[in-house]
């Protein structure tokens, strides 16, 4: 079932008028970007690792990044980018938790999420078949939520991105120090999500993801070859037939 679009927008507009009370904080600051969020790979806490010692699982990556968010950021200043920021990220996280997916880095303009991993007990076929419907509704709820909300401000420079999809092998290690430390994870499949995800308006997938991908006579989602950066992928969509 698709992720209920008025609720994405309930939970923006929360978010957002709460930002948009604030803005004034940071009218002559510098807009920093998000930290990345700690110790959220599923099923793994820094306590539990000593430093360079490693963990191995397998999960679905989804990497979405907001296409010219250097310039548009220049270009409509500090105050417009905060707000933009307050649409578009609370409408993300919830769409990547409303599919069982895990938030697991915030870089500003990107999120990086996972779905599966042996704490999960979710299929492979189905972390995959979650994190490409979930691409497909944030892109749905960039066009319906979170634009039409930022253009009511007068922010008339549309959010724009791209997702990338991958599944394989990560490894997980603690870095840091004693007093100081993160959970961060590593791999082919996280390259090549973020990778994949520099298109515009477009979910791309690998072959992985499609061959796991139950196919039905009439379904609702199509793949079209693609590629991107010298990725051979396929491009994934709604059946508009």
């Amino acid at each position: 079932m698709a992720v209920d679009i008025n609720q994405v927008r309930k939970v923006v507009k929360e978010h957002y008028d709460r930002a948009r009370s604030n803005v004034f904080i940071i009218k002559k600051a510098i807009l920093e970007h998000a930290e990345a969020i700690s110790d959220v790979v599923p099923g793994y806490q820094a306590k539990q690792l000593e430093f360079g010692s490693y963990l191995k699982d397998n999960f679905t990556v989804l990497f979405i990044d907001m296409r010219n968010s250097t310039i548009r950021a220049k270009t409509i200043g500090p105050e417009k980018t905060f707000l933009s920021l307050h649409a578009f990220i609370p409408a993300m996280i919830y769409i990547i938790e409303y599919y069982q997916g895990h938030v697991i880095d915030i870089m500003g303009d990107g999120i990086m999420a996972f779905f599966g991993g042996k704490s999960s007990n979710m299929a492979h076929s189905i972390a995959m078949q979650k994190a490409g419907l979930c691409a497909v509704d944030m892109l749905k709820a960039i066009d319906e939520v979170v634009n039409p909300i930022i253009l009511e401000d007068k922010i008339e420079w549309k959010i724009s991105c791209g997702v990338g999809i991958d599944h394989g092998d990560v490894i997980v290690t603690k870095v840091g120090t004693d007093g100081v430390h993160d959970v961060k994870a590593f791999g082919d499949c996280i390259n090549t999500a973020s990778k994949l995800s520099s298109g515009r308006g477009t979910v791309v997938v690998t072959k992985k993801i499609k061959d796991e991908w139950p196919e039905s006579k009439g379904g609702k989602i199509v793949f079209r070859p693609v590629s991107v950066k010298g990725i051979d992928g396929y491009s994934l969509g709604k059946n508009s037939s």
